[in-house]
């Protein structure tokens, strides 16, 4: 979220400033601190010569899992407890990759990052997920040296890719309901275990991830405009819902941390250009909704990456204007297949016929959902 005006860039200049002085003061008096450090590391991607990924340092761990018979009230302090976070700005980590060592630092709001080259190609890999050694070497701890593992997903027999939104897409969110009401809601007095899916988005999902002959695994990429915050509950979602397993790409929710470049065209689009640029030569399925501007984002992606974008899929949140707005885009488009899709079996039968996957397997899938339910 982008905020302008100088009362934001006194606050972010204050709160840098402050972390800042507060780090050196730590260095210079030899204090170590004595709560337990929380390594934050989120699901990275990449190839055998090209990683990315992303974590984030915090002071301790708040972050307590769903329960099935959490309370409404219980939910309520979880996720307050997930935004009010207390970051570690200006940590020093070690991160292997393979044989690789690199060393990177937390910013502001605590977030770290790694986008590089490999210059010792990864071998070996026998499955599409392999682990990251992530190390926290400064500041010192009395509990000692801190590690964590972050999962990377190196692609392997893959016929495409799926990059998918989350919010109203595979998850019922409510995005568009009035002053965001029913989305505040869901947010803060629901869980992992209590939100809900949208029927046959798991059957689907997992027909696109096995491709036509079911021999495929083909990786899934979830990019969403949620906050970094909501983390553990939405990779818990997929979890429980049997969705594909696939690095979970969210956005800051903080205030402002580094100045938006130029040429910028938001967080959706750019981390999916990214995963596109990263896999040049394997085409992708996209997934949104009417709710927000996915449409306008994919199509301007099928444009600026010609030919690696083989099918879009927009569910129609039902909401009249936005729907209309949709359509009428489509309309408007004769080269690439895009779909205002009521629910997932319609967009089952459509992909079964352009051999994305195979109809007998989403049946078999759904009808065993029906039963587990």
């Amino acid at each position: 979220m982008r905020q302008s005006g100088w009362g934001w860039r006194l606050m972010r200049r204050f709160k840098i400033n402050l972390r800042k002085l507060i780090s050196r003061g730590y260095k210079l008096f030899g204090i170590h601190f004595t709560t337990q450090p929380a390594i934050m590391a989120y699901r990275g991607y990449g190839r055998r010569d090209k990683v990315f990924l992303k974590g984030r340092v915090l002071q301790n761990s708040s972050i307590f899992r769903s329960k099935d018979k959490d309370t409404a009230w219980q939910n309520f302090v979880k996720t307050l407890r997930r935004f009010n976070s207390y970051e570690v700005s200006g940590a020093e980590l070690e991160v292997r990759v393979g044989s690789n060592v690199f060393e990177v630092t937390s910013d502001v709001e605590g977030y770290f990052q790694l986008e590089t080259e490999l210059p010792r190609k990864l071998s070996g890999l026998k499955m599409n997920w392999t682990d990251v050694e992530i190390t926290l070497k400064a500041p010192l701890y009395t509990s000692g040296e801190q590690g964590s593992t972050s999962d990377l997903l190196i692609p392997k027999n893959a016929a495409f890719g799926v990059i998918s939104d989350i919010d109203d897409t595979i998850l019922k969110t409510d995005v568009t309901s009035i002053l965001k009401l029913k989305m505040l809601y869901l947010t803060f007095l629901k869980n992992a275990r209590s939100r809900k899916a949208f029927n046959e988005v798991g059957a689907f999902y997992q027909s696109l991830e096995r491709g036509p002959r079911e021999k495929s695994t083909n990786p899934f990429f979830y990019v969403s405009n949620s906050p970094w915050n909501l983390y553990d509950l939405l990779e818990d979602f997929l979890n429980i819902n049997d969705l594909p397993k696939g690095p979970i790409l969210l956005r800051d929710f903080g205030i402002p941390y580094q100045t938006t470049p130029l040429g910028y065209k938001g967080h959706k689009y750019e981390h999916t250009a990214r995963i596109l640029s990263t896999y040049p030569q394997l085409p992708f399925v996209l997934i949104g909704d009417s709710g927000e501007n996915d449409a306008d984002i994919y199509l301007d992606l099928s444009r600026d990456f010609p030919g690696q974008v083989r099918a879009i899929y927009i569910r129609d949140v039902r909401e009249s204007r936005r729907s209309q707005r949709v359509a009428q885009l489509i309309r408007a488009v004769g080269d690439v297949d895009i779909r205002l899709i009521r629910n997932y079996r319609e967009a089952a039968m459509h992909a079964a016929d352009m051999g994305l996957i195979n109809k007998l397997c989403f049946d078999r899938l759904r009808n065993k959902q029906l039963i587990n339910w």
